[in-house]
């Protein structure tokens, strides 16, 4: 069963952690990260995620199956800029807002937008490697087979910001 994309919820969300967690560390590996928080303590808590997306298990953690989709949407509507830049030897994805009228934080529940502060209150300063480390510690990678989708059930095991 393949829950229904959220698309306005999905951008939102995007472009809040371009607005409120862009530092030196937020890449596209850390982005995906700081989504997957979202969606799964979001369900934990409430039985549906924030923006409908999928997660599949890949080598750095659950990757969001369409979040490359919607990032070249916000990209073509004028919303963000990406910059390739070179990090030890591997190019990394930056972020930028381009038009911030295009940010629109009604779309979300007062526990979303705590959820998403508490996200980035918890993760902002934290490095890709670390963040990425901290996935493979929680039950949904871990009990997920790679290149396979990874279970919202068990979104239950995650400890944080219970």
């Amino acid at each position: 069963m393949r829950p229904k994309l959220n698309e306005r919820s999905y951008k939102n969300a995007i472009l809040y952690f371009i607005k409120y967690c862009n530092n030196k560390y937020l890449h596209a590996t850390k982005l995906n990260k700081l989504l997957y928080y979202l969606d799964f303590i979001y369900f934990r808590d409430h039985k549906k995620s924030v923006t409908g997306d999928v997660y599949i298990h890949q080598g750095y953690g659950p990757v969001p199956s369409r979040v490359d989709e919607i990032l070249a949407g916000l990209r073509n509507e004028g919303a963000i800029d990406t910059e390739a830049v070179s990090h030890n030897d591997v190019e990394m994805i930056n972020f930028s807002l381009k038009d911030i009228s295009q940010f629109d934080e009604t779309v979300f529940s007062s526990e979303q937008k705590k959820l998403l502060k508490q996200i980035c209150d918890e993760f902002g300063n934290w490095s890709t490697e670390k963040i990425v480390a901290q996935t493979h510690l929680e039950a949904p990678w871990f009990y997920s087979k790679p290149y396979q989708v990874v279970d919202y059930a068990y979104a239950r095991d995650i400890d944080l910001f219970k």
